[in-house]
C-alpha cells in the first residue's frame, strides 16, 4: 500500500505537527485481566482487555500441571489421550460478504485519488475459523477478509460487538485475529486514522459498516456451526509464484542468513505453503467430512494493476473462489465450504515477475504480453490465484498430520513510539523507537504501482538537501529522510502509535498476527523469535498472518531500511522497529507459553467519535434528466437500454444494460446485484451471480457528474462448458427519491439462445 500523494505537501495546508496528546477516547471494552495502565497519552485508563484467564483455564502451558495431565477418551484407539496431545477439537467455519459500496468510492491500496470504483469484478468475504479445545477449555477464531487492511478502528469494533452478543469472556483480544488478504482492488475510507482515508477524501460509514458487520457476522456464524472434528496440516513449497520487488535491500542482509534462507526456500522469498484441513468428525473421530481450508502463501495482492476500476478479492479471492467450488460451494447456502488463501510475509513480495532495473525495478503482469483480448488486467489475479490453488488443493489431499493439544492466544499493545529495545534484539547496544514518520522514498510507490514517476526509491538522508520537518526526529530515524511525522499530527496521529502483538497457538502451529506489511527476512525472524519462545511448549511451527488486528504501513530488517527503499521508508518507527517487535512478539509467546495475561504499555485510541470528513452519500436517483422518478413519464428504472443478441456461444460477452440507480442504496450483501437464469421446465434457474469470475457488474452516472440517472451493464463470459440452453439476465438495485425514500428495483432483459 502506498499513501496519497497529497503527502508530499505534508505540513503546508493548514495542518497542525506536535506531540500527538489528548483529545480522543480511549478504547474500553470489558476486561478479563490486569494490565499495565500506563499508556502514552498520559490517561489512567487501562488498557483494553486481552481476555488472559490463566494457564488451567485456556490449557496452554504445555509443560506440566492440570492441563496436561488431563486425559480425554478416544473412542478410534480404543484408550485415553492425555489433553495435551488430543487431537480432537470442536471446529466452526463460516463466510459473510464484506462488499461495501461499488461506485464512486475510492478503491484501497494504490491510495489514487483517481481510482474510483465503478462495480465488481467478484464480492469480498469474510472467512471465519473457529476451533475449540474442549479438554482444555481454549478457544480461537481467525479470520481472513477480502480486504486492503483490518484498520484498528476495525479491530476495536469487531471485538466489542463480540463482547455485547457473548459476554466479556467467550471472544477477546487474546483469542481473535483478524486479517487482510491485502487485495488492492477493495475499497478505501475505513480507517480512522486521516493518513489512510487521505486519498479517499475521508471517512466512508456504509464501508466501515459493511466491513465490521460482515466480519462479526461470520464468526457469529461460525460460532453457531461448532461441532467435532479435526484440524491437520501440510507444507510444502510453490515456486514460481512469487518474486522479491526489493532485491536491492533484502541483498543487505547478512549473507549467512540470506544463504539460509535460500537453501530453504530455493529464492529470496518465502515460498513454504502452509494448509490447515477442517474435518467434521464423529465425537472422537479422527477423520471425516471436509469443511474447510486455511492457506497461508506470502504475495502481495497486487496482480491487478491501479487501472482498474472493478472491486475484485485478486488472486487470493480469487483462490479461494476456486477451492470453494471445486467442494461445490453455494455462497447462497447456510454452510458451504470455506477455503481462506490468508496474507503472510509479503511485505517485499510481488505476485509478478520483477525485472532488476537502473534505476528502478518493473513488474511484468502474466497478460502484459499476451496477445489475447481476453487476458485482461483482471484475469492476471485468476492466473495467479490459480497457481494458489492448484498447490493448496495437492497440499490439502495429502495432509494427513493431525494438530494435537491446546488452543488459545495472548495480545498486548504497545506504544511504539516508545520502547526501549533490549540488547538481545538488537544485537548490539540498547536502542529505542522513534516518534511515528514516513520517509521521502514512498512517493516513488512501490514497483507493482509505481507513484511519482520521477523520484526513485533509496533517498537517504544526505542524499538532499539537510533540510527537515521535525530535526528533534530526523536523528532518532538514521537514514529515513522524514517526509511526514505522523505521529506527531493533531488533534491525533495520522497513524495508529499503539499496536497490538499477538500469539494465537493451534496445537503444535503457532500463528503470528502481525499489524503491519512485513518483509521476508523480517518475518522470518519474528517466527524464529516466536518458536524460540515457545520452546518445550510443543510448539515446532510458526507462520505469520500478516496485516493483522491493526495496520502501522511496513516492517524491515535493520540492514533493509538503511537502503531507505519503499518498504524501509514506510517502516515508521526508525530503524530499530523490527527489533523492538520481535522483543514484543517475545513477550506475548511467554506469556501464551506461561499461561499468564500479556502486559499492555499503552491503549489504543478509539476515534470512532472523531471522524470530520465522510464521503458525501447519494442525493437522488431518476431514470430520467428530472430531480425524481415521479416526474418521469416515458422512462422507468429497470428499463433495457441495450438488449442482448439473439444468440450467444461458449466463449461469447454478453452485455446487457439496465436503467439503474446508485449501488451505494443497499449493498446487497449475501444476495448480489444481478443473476443469470436458464430457463428449463417453464422455470428459470440462476447459474451466475456478481460474485462469480465470468460475471462483471458495472455502474455509471449518465448526463454528467450531478446527473441522477445512471446506467448498470451486467457482463457474462459464457464459460467453455456452459449448458445449452435459452437465457435471460435480471438486474437489482434500489434506487433513492429527492426526499430520502429508498425502494427497491428491478429489470429483466430479453431472453436469448446459448448454442
Amino acid at each position: 500500500m502506498r499513501p496519497a500523494l497529497a503527502l508530499l505537501a505534508p505540513c503546508t495546508l493548514a495542518l497542525a505537527c506536535g506531540d500527538a496528546t489528548g483529545g480522543a477516547s480511549s478504547a474500553t471494552l470489558a476486561t478479563t485481566s490486569a494490565a499495565d495502565p500506563s499508556d502514552s497519552s498520559g490517561t489512567t485508563a487501562a488498557p483494553p482487555t486481552t481476555g488472559a484467564t490463566g494457564g488451567v483455564t485456556d490449557g496452554l502451558t504445555g509443560t506440566g500441571g492440570a492441563t496436561d495431565s488431563a486425559t480425554t477418551g478416544d473412542p478410534t484407539t480404543g484408550g485415553e489421550v492425555a489433553c495435551a496431545d488430543s487431537p480432537h477439537y470442536r471446529i466452526g467455519t463460516a463466510i459473510r460478504d464484506v462488499t461495501g459500496p461499488v461506485a464512486e468510492l475510492v478503491m484501497m491500496g494504490y491510495s489514487m485519488p483517481e481510482q474510483r470504483a465503478e462495480g465488481i469484478s467478484t464480492r469480498l468475504w469474510s472467512r471465519a475459523f473457529v476451533v475449540e479445545h474442549p479438554c482444555s477449555g481454549g478457544r480461537i477464531a481467525f479470520v481472513s477478509a477480502d480486504v486492503g487492511q483490518v484498520f484498528q478502528g476495525v479491530h476495536l469494533e469487531v471485538v466489542r460487538r463480540l463482547q455485547d452478543k457473548f459476554g466479556p469472556d467467550r471472544y477477546t483480544f487474546d483469542n481473535v485475529a483478524l486479517s487482510a488478504t491485502h487485495t488492492h482492488s477493495g475499497l478505501g475510507g475505513f480507517s480512522h486514522y486521516t493518513m489512510f482515508n487521505l486519498a479517499v477524501g475521508g471517512f466512508d460509514p456504509d464501508n466501515f459498516e459493511a466491513i465490521v458487520a460482515g466480519i462479526v457476522d461470520s464468526i457469529v456464524a461460525a460460532d453457531a456451526a461448532l461441532d467435532h472434528g479435526v484440524v491437520k496440516i501440510a507444507q510444502g513449497p510453490l515456486q514460481d509464484a512469487n518474486w522479491n520487488r526489493s532485491p536491492q535491500a533484502y541483498a543487505g542482509n547478512p549473507a549467512p542468513e540470506r544463504e539460509a534462507h535460500e537453501a530453504e526456500m530455493l529464492r529470496d522469498t518465502n515460498t513454504h505453503m502452509t494448509v490447515l484441513r477442517f474435518e467434521r468428525t464423529a465425537e472422537g473421530g479422527l477423520g471425516g467430512d471436509p469443511i474447510g481450508a486455511l492457506a497461508w502463501f506470502s504475495s502481495h495482492a497486487t496482480s491487478v494493476s491501479n487501472q482498474n476500476r472493478l472491486v475484485s478479492g485478486d488472486h487470493k479471492g480469487l483462490a479461494s473462489y476456486f477451492m470453494e467450488r471445486h467442494f461445490g460451494a453455494d455462497y447462497t447456502a447456510p454452510a458451504p465450504f470455506v477455503a481462506a488463501f490468508a496474507q503472510s510475509d509479503a511485505g517485499d513480495v510481488s505476485p509478478s515477475e520483477v525485472v532488476i532495473g537502473d534505476p528502478v525495478n518493473t513488474v511484468v503482469r502474466p497478460c502484459d504480453t499476451d496477445p489475447d483480448p481476453d487476458c485482461d488486467d483482471l484475469e492476471n489475479a485468476a492466473v495467479h490465484g490459480r497457481w494458489q490453488y492448484e498447490r493448496a488443493l495437492e497440499l490439502f489431499e495429502q495432509a494427513g498430520e493431525h494438530l494435537r493439544g491446546p488452543v488459545g492466544g495472548r495480545l498486548a499493545f504497545y506504544d511504539m513510539e516508545d520502547v526501549t529495545v533490549r540488547p538481545e534484539f538488537t544485537g548490539e547496544a540498547e536502542q529505542h523507537t522513534c516518534k511515528a514518520a514516513i520517509g521521502f522514498s514512498i512517493a516513488a510507490g512501490a514497483e507493482d504501482g509505481v507513484a511519482v514517476a520521477f523520484i526513485e526509491e533509496g533517498i537517504v538522508y544526505g542524499d538532499l538537501p539537510k533540510v527537515t520537518l521535525v530535526p528533534e526526529d530526523q536523528e532518532c530515524h538514521e537514514e529515513k529522510t522524514i517526509l511526514l511525522p505522523v505521529g506527531r499530527m493533531l488533534p491525533h496521529p495520522w497513524s495508529p502509535t499503539i499496536l497490538p502483538a499477538q500469539v494465537l497457538r493451534l496445537g503444535s502451529l503457532a500463528i503470528v498476527p502481525v499489524p503491519f506489511e512485513i518483509t521476508t527476512i523480517s518475518g522470518r525472524r519474528v517466527r524464529q523469535t516466536v518458536l524460540d519462545h515457545l520452546a518445550g511448549a510443543g510448539v515446532t511451527r510458526a507462520v505469520i498472518a500478516g496485516l493483522s488486528n491493526g495496520y502501522s504501513s511496513y516492517v524491515t530488517t535493520r540492514e533493509e531500511y538503511k537502503a531507505q527503499h519503499y518498504e524501509g521508508a514506510f517502516t515508521q518507527f526508525g530503524p530499530w522497529t523490527l527489533a523492538a517487535w520481535q522483543q514484543n512478539f517475545a513477550e506475548v509467546a511467554e506469556a501464551l507459553r506461561d499461561g499468564v495475561p500479556a502486559a499492555s504499555t499503552g491503549t489504543p485510541l478509539d476515534l470512532s467519535d472523531d471522524q470530520l470528513i465522510n464521503v458525501p452519500g447519494v442525493v437522488a436517483d431518476s431514470p430520467c434528466a428530472l430531480p425524481d422518478a415521479i416526474l418521469c413519464l416515458g422512462e422507468k428504472f429497470g428499463d433495457v437500454v441495450e438488449p442482448p443478441p439473439q444468440s450467444a456461444a461458449p466463449g461469447d460477452r454478453v452485455v446487457v444494460t439496465f436503467r439503474g440507480a446508485h449501488p451505494r442504496n443497499n449493498l446487497r450483501s449475501g444476495t448480489g446485484f444481478m443473476e443469470v437464469q436458464r430457463e428449463g421446465g417453464g422455470t428459470w434457474t440462476t447459474v451466475a451471480r456478481d460474485w462469480d469470475p465470468e460475471t462483471r457488474f458495472r455502474w455509471r452516472r449518465t448526463g454528467g457528474p450531478l446527473s441522477p440517472t445512471s446506467e448498470v451493464d451486467l457482463e457474462w463470459k459464457l464459460p467453455a462448458d456452459v449448458q445449452p440452453g435459452t437465457y435471460r439476465f435480471v438486474y437489482h438495485g434500489d434506487a433513492k427519491s429527492l426526499g430520502g425514500m429508498i425502494k427497491p428495483i428491478s429489470g429483466t432483459s430479453p431472453s436469448f439462445i446459448v448454442q
